[in-house]
């Protein structure tokens, strides 16, 4: 069974999983020479984000799993490798990004349950505001094997709305 996301989270989905988005750690200095490199020479940019990633940059690590993931063709298995790294080091935007590689939409066979729930809640405790939203849903509509509770939906709906995530703000118009 797969996750009804709302539109908006899909759309968020995919741009975090572009690299569009960022989340801050230690290392932004990297990753703005990195944008600027890969500017100038994509192959070289793919080499230093492969270095910085080797080191243990979780940002870097991060970028190179969503690299993977939206190359043609995709390959699944680096961008788990990779988002893996990052998200069992605490990473939140790799952790969300791996809970949707476990959903299975892009490839059955890496359907995982467990694992997407794993990663949607270490994502959510960590912040994520779109992880807050979809850990949200579930809990409103009882899915995935977590049991319907308007409670903690409505809580994880505002912690993601303090964080200006619009469609937990509608959400909570709603008033689940």
């Amino acid at each position: 069974m797969a996750i009804a996301y709302p539109r908006a989270a899909l759309l968020g989905m995919l741009l975090i999983l572009g690299g569009c988005a960022s989340s801050s750690h230690d290392n932004q200095p990297t990753a703005q020479n990195q944008t600027d490199t890969a500017k100038t020479n994509p192959a070289t940019a793919q080499a230093e984000l492969q270095r910085q990633a080797n080191r243990g940059d979780l940002d870097s690590q991060f970028q190179l799993g969503s690299l993977y993931f939206v190359s043609q063709p995709k390959d699944l298995k680096q961008a788990e490798y990779w988002w893996k790294q990052a998200a069992d080091k605490g990473h939140a935007l790799a952790a969300v990004s791996l809970a949707f590689l476990y959903t299975g939409r892009d490839n059955p066979a890496l359907n995982n349950p467990p694992l997407m729930l794993k990663y949607l809640n270490q994502s959510a405790a960590g912040g994520n505001p779109m992880a807050q939203h979809i850990l949200g849903n579930l809990y409103l509509n009882g899915e995935q094997g977590v049991p319907r509770d308007a409670h903690q939906a409505r809580a994880l709906f505002l912690s993601a709305c303090q964080q200006n995530y619009a469609p937990s703000c509608e959400a909570l118009e709603r008033k689940p």
